[in-house]
């Protein structure tokens, strides 16, 4: 579930800025844009991370509200990002998973700074909703991206099952 919930808030950014929702607009035009958008997830398989040979169908959605302050230099993106879905395992359980990523991009000067704090948390239940465990992950990651060439300064992650 790690691996997978790291990888949609990734690949959640990615889309945003490929889609052009995050990214400078085409002309100099300098402001501030805000936004939001509506993506749903699913459904995937996922493996549980937890417990070995489990695999699960995700569902749910990701909202990702932005901010971005255009100006000639550059530009500078808040990010926040929401997300609820529910995974039905194999073997019956069922987990119910938010989180929330908080996100700071600035480009310019063929430099690229982002800094990502990522925050979840899962309840599993049997089928019955009896609660079982509860899982967490904390994230902080910080990467610089100068002419093409990424160093990550630093990733700071605490995880349980």
């Amino acid at each position: 579930m790690k691996r997978l919930l790291r990888a949609l808030s990734t690949a959640a950014l990615l889309v945003a800025l490929a889609g052009g929702t995050l990214a400078a607009p085409a002309s100099a035009e300098t402001g501030v844009f805000r936004g939001t958008d509506t993506f749903l997830l699913g459904p995937e398989t996922v493996p549980n991370d937890c417990l070995p040979g489990v695999t699960g169908t995700l569902v749910g959605t990701l909202v990702v509200k932005f901010q971005n302050n255009n100006t000639t230099q550059g530009f500078h993106i808040i990010h926040t990002e929401t997300g609820t879905v529910r995974i039905e395992w194999s073997d019956g359980t069922y987990t119910d998973v938010e989180w929330v990523d908080h996100t700071s991009f600035n480009t310019g000067s063929g430099t690229e700074v982002s800094t990502v704090a990522h925050q979840e948390s899962g309840n599993r239940y049997t089928t019955d909703g009896v609660f079982l465990s509860r899982s967490t992950i904390h994230l902080i990651e910080h990467h610089t991206i100068t002419d093409g060439v990424v160093r990550v300064d630093s990733v700071k992650v605490r995880a349980g099952c």
